[in-house]
């Protein structure tokens, strides 16, 4: 490749440049965010569910815990490890799309989850915090 030609990648059945497929895969996501959880269910057949399951009783999160749910969408495990930590714990639902914070944000407050709670929009290779915490 010369130094002109731009690098490309994959999008589905699409090769596109690699430069625009993280925009491409926000517009997805901002698409489907009021939907997402209905589409995991669908797509997965529920099986997603039991995934998580596994997730949370293989965390060894308990209260006081400080807990990170990157890439989190709309906060189905952040939910429960809410829960899991307690009034003395802190659990942040990260995600790069906004929308998915927002309707994850809606739907935690929704279900009386609130106090431990924070929500940061951001990108899991720069994360926002102090390396080792």
């Amino acid at each position: 490749m010369n130094e002109n030609q731009e690098k490309t990648t994959h999008f589905g059945y699409k090769t596109v440049a690699e430069n625009d497929k993280a925009s491409m895969v926000a517009d997805v996501f901002h698409s489907v965010a009021a939907k997402y959880d209905v589409m995991n269910d669908l797509m997965s057949f529920g099986i997603h569910r039991l995934w998580k399951r596994q997730t949370i009783a293989s965390s060894g999160v308990r209260k006081g815990h400080h807990v990170l749910d990157l890439a989190g969408g709309t906060g189905d495990l952040t939910a429960k490890f809410s829960q899991l930590v307690g009034e003395t714990g802190q659990v942040v639902l990260g995600d790069i799309n906004s929308s998915m914070l927002k309707v994850g944000r809606e739907k935690l407050q929704n279900q009386g989850l609130v106090g431990n709670i924070d929500y940061v929009q951001m990108n899991a290779e720069a994360l926002p915090f102090p390396d080792n915490s």
